[in-house]
């Protein structure tokens, strides 16, 4: 998944991807990003590190992608204050894309 939207933005955006979620609060605190984009199902952990993000820079959008399922909504709804958008998969790449040049815009 990290490599099929990096392949589909790199034209539009210059874009740092990680598939190890450990690294992404060092490598973010280091870089001055223009967006992040998670692709992780909502966890405790997850819900931390976006808070974290979101405190740090509130200016930088957060995204998150997953597959929703119905046993994760209330994690969902607590992690939700700390991202701009969830996109839920599979979706859209014409709407990712337009989502992020309007979260770009602002």
């Amino acid at each position: 998944m990290c490599y099929s939207l990096l392949m589909y933005l790199q034209n539009s955006y210059r874009i740092t991807a990680t598939t190890d979620i450990n690294v992404l609060e060092p490598v973010f605190a280091a870089s001055d990003f223009d967006v992040i984009i998670m692709d992780a199902e909502p966890t405790e952990k997850i819900a931390d590190l976006c808070k974290k993000l979101k405190m740090s820079n509130n200016n930088t959008p957060v995204i998150l992608t997953y597959v929703y399922r119905n046993q994760i909504k209330e994690l969902e709804s607590g992690i939700k204050q700390y991202v701009n958008s969830i996109f839920y998969k599979p979706f859209d790449l014409n709407e990712v894309s337009s989502k992020l040049s309007a979260l770009m815009v602002n």
